[in-house]
């Protein structure tokens, strides 16, 4: 972690559950903290202590001035946490009934915009002095590994997203720049926690953004 300033915490996807938890969460541990969504209150987002930056993950250009904001105002990350995500259910017997666009929409959101993304996140870390711990978190769930016909568009886009986390983290794991694509499991079962706890999350992240690796 610098000793010059703070490190940044850059939470995307800043919905009403886990995106206000890990924020919270990563502001506790002394981050100066932006949070950024397609539907956001600036105003509200200052008052808690955040920068506020609104922007739409489907749209690759809204993608990158939202980076080039957030490093003119607070500087590049050390901790990126993607937990963005679009789905459109169908009926699990017609997985085909959306249009194209709506399935592709669904898809850039969850996974294949996570390419800049990462690709942002990644210039950051090379700005960042040597000592700083860096982390590259993807918000996930079991949809990579089922079969679940009525989210197709969600579970297309989350099989994206874990490749991209699994080649960064592959190439760029030597050089310090953590990669993980993370989901909460019940403790007694190992299966999925329907609905996803905000404090969990929070806690889990911050203590793989915080950590260096061993």
């Amino acid at each position: 972690m610098s000793t010059i300033s703070k490190p940044v915490a850059f939470i995307i996807g800043y919905g009403s559950n886990l995106g206000p938890a890990i924020a919270r969460k990563f502001k506790s541990e002394g981050f100066s903290v932006a949070v950024s969504a397609r539907k956001l209150n600036e105003k509200a987002a200052k008052e808690d202590g955040y920068l506020g930056i609104q922007a739409d993950f489907g749209d690759i250009a809204s993608v990158r001035n939202a980076f080039d904001r957030l490093e003119s105002e607070l500087g590049p990350a050390a901790a990126v946490i993607y937990n963005a995500a679009s789905s459109s259910p169908t009926s699990p017997s017609d997985p085909l009934a959306n249009s194209y666009e709506t399935f592709l929409g669904n898809v850039n959101v969850t996974g294949v915009n996570v390419y800049e993304v990462a690709r942002r996140t990644k210039a950051g870390f090379e700005k960042l002095p040597a000592e700083t711990p860096r982390a590259f978190i993807g918000t996930g769930n079991l949809t990579p590994w089922i079969q679940l016909p009525s989210l197709l568009g969600l579970s297309v886009g989350k099989r994206a997203m874990v490749n991209i986390v699994e080649s960064s983290a592959a190439a760029y794991g030597p050089q310090g720049y953590r990669f993980y694509f993370a989901h909460e499991v019940k403790g007694s079962t190992g299966g999925p926690q329907i609905p996803p706890t905000g404090q969990a999350h929070g806690k889990r992240y911050t203590v793989q953004a915080v950590n260096c690796p061993s």
